[in-house]
């Protein structure tokens, strides 16, 4: 409700998550899906990291890394320190989540919301969008990238990570939705969306 601060919201929200999710969820194996490799958070951005912070100590450690599109988070911020958990997790580009690496997706958009308000409460983002820009193969001849804590990330184990999307999604005229749907997993089983 709209009495309900946000960040209780989302700390409920985690709560119910773990518990349903990362905690519930079995492979054929039996072994939970979301804590055998860890998983990734989609979203360096406020709720992002407001959701990796609502996340249990033994839940957070399991994060692999954020993923965005927004390249000054990529490219110049490229951490998030969080005191919390201990350690640095890395931002990367969301392509490097694709299953698969050779193949380029052609409805892959690069969006953002525009904090601009533009009648009350509706978000103009056709300013932000370039809907002709295809999905470009990922570099990827590194296989390991180090932070400055030496904490490496197999970039072969990405294509397998389960995903929580923390971005909200109808907002960016479908690039989200779209860039979503070309790192193929599967809603409800390795994808889930938290906003």
């Amino acid at each position: 409700s709209s009495g309900t601060p946000r960040k209780l919201l989302m700390q409920l929200r985690a709560k119910a998550w773990e518990d349903i999710v990362f905690f519930g969820k079995k492979g054929p194996d039996n072994e939970p899906v979301w804590s055998k490799n860890g998983f990734a958070i989609w979203g360096a951005g406020r709720d992002g990291k407001d959701f990796l912070k609502a996340l249990s100590p033994e839940v957070a450690s399991r994060v692999v890394c954020f993923v965005d599109v927004d390249s000054n988070k990529i490219e110049k911020i490229k951490f998030y320190d969080n005191p919390t958990i201990g350690r640095r997790i890395t931002i990367l580009h969301f392509s490097l989540l694709a299953k698969n690496a050779n193949k380029c997706v052609d409805n892959v958009v690069f969006g953002r919301v525009s904090k601009e308000k533009k009648n009350g409460d509706v978000f103009d983002t056709n300013k932000q969008i370039d809907t002709t820009r295809k999905c470009e193969e990922p570099k990827r001849k590194k296989q390991k990238t180090k932070s400055r804590h030496e904490e490496t990330i197999d970039l072969n184990v990405l294509q397998d990570l389960p995903v929580v999307v923390c971005v909200a999604m109808y907002r960016t005229n479908g690039a989200l939705e779209s860039n979503v749907a070309s790192i193929e997993r599967v809603e409800g089983k390795d994808l889930w969306h938290i906003s």
